[in-house]
């Protein structure tokens, strides 16, 4: 729903975009706030269904997922441990364990806990692929890069792998590497629209960043060979704008959706997809990974705000999203800087504000 504008918005919304505009980027949550009571009655519910039946998934996911809300997270690893006991194959409670780990600050525990997943399935690339979302969010890009290689390596026409694969060897200065990658989704008309489309906003950033190495080097003939590039790409808006943001997840079947609230309080999302002020959604991908996308080619001064809602999943066991949200300040120019904002989302209708971005003189 649309939020009222205040007098406020309204005095924004006056305001045209300008050039001379300065964006900057703050965090604010990574997941939502967690119960800070523990309910007695219902933790002594889930216990008995874990002392019923010890191998009884879901219920170990219960007891183990409601002392981690509440910020019991050394009874949280004592029981999740007691769970991984009976059931040492069970990627979720391996991933849990890592995850408790790494709330108590016992990274290098962690990162040997989420290494074990992998390992218990060598040859599935949905593990590889777990394992890359967590080093990433932890800052390995490397690691990542390697556990994406193995990944597309079982899976090699698997286009969602190749994106992240380009992503990751972006962010570690391999563009021509990414620039590879990210063209044969673009030429694949196998390949659904829904992930073609993000693949070309980034191969065309990336085609921009050349073309201002080329500018200033003046060399015009390749100037005016990428600008064709990029205009067969076709685009909508170019390659130049203040504010751009990627989301994507890492767990199928699930419907997990971008909102960016701007200075007139309006929301632009699948619900509402042109803002009044030109920021505009790119599709709304229902079931798994992603990515969606946010563009605003002039930005209003106020504040843009970032969140991730968790709208549904077909999954029975392990509800829990994750992912990454990349917000790009002014794309396509010399000052082009990108942002990288992991989020977690533990069940359906949930929302967490990842970021917000500030536009000012």
């Amino acid at each position: 729903m649309m939020l009222l504008p205040t007098l406020l918005s309204l005095l924004a919304a006056t305001v045209p975009p300008s050039s001379s505009l300065r964006l900057t980027v703050k965090t604010v949550d990574v997941a939502p706030p967690r119960a800070a009571v523990i309910d007695e009655a219902a933790l002594a519910e889930r216990r008995t269904r874990v002392e019923q039946d010890p191998r009884n998934r879901e219920a170990r996911l219960d007891l183990v997922q409601g002392l981690v809300d509440a910020g019991q997270h050394e009874l949280a690893l004592v029981e999740a441990r007691a769970w991984r006991a009976v059931d040492a194959y069970n990627l979720v409670v391996v991933r849990m364990i890592g995850d408790i780990l790494s709330e108590l600050g016992r990274h290098e525990e962690a990162l040997r806990v989420y290494s074990a997943v992998p390992e218990l399935l060598p040859e599935d690339p949905e593990a590889q692929r777990a394992l890359a979302t967590v080093l990433k969010q932890q800052g390995d890009l490397a690691a990542a890069r390697a556990r994406l290689d193995v990944a597309i390596a079982l899976r090699p026409q698997d286009a969602r792998v190749r994106f992240e694969l380009a992503d990751v060897s972006l962010r570690l200065g391999q563009r021509d590497e990414a620039q590879r990658l990210l063209q044969t989704i673009v030429v694949d008309e196998a390949v659904a629209q829904s992930l073609r489309y993000p693949a070309k906003q980034r191969l065309a950033q990336i085609y921009a960043g050349n073309r201002r190495e080329a500018r200033r080097a003046g060399d015009d003939a390749h100037v005016e060979r990428i600008t064709a590039a990029i205009d067969a790409l076709e685009v909508k808006g170019g390659v130049d704008h203040d504010i751009k943001v990627y989301l994507s997840w890492d767990t199928d079947r699930t419907d997990v959706d971008l909102w960016v609230t701007n200075p007139a309080g309006e929301k632009v999302f699948y619900g509402n997809r042109q803002g009044q002020f030109g920021g505009e959604l790119f599709d709304d991908v229902t079931t798994g990974y992603g990515p969606e996308s946010f563009t605003d080619h002039a930005a209003h001064r106020g504040t843009y705000e970032i969140a991730v809602n968790y709208y549904a999943t077909e999954r029975d066991t392990f509800k829990e999203a994750r992912g990454e949200v990349i917000v790009v300040l002014g794309e396509g120019r010399e000052d082009e800087v990108q942002h990288s904002f992991p989020y977690r989302l533990f069940r359906p209708k949930e929302t967490v504000v990842v970021a917000r971005v500030e536009v000012s003189r």
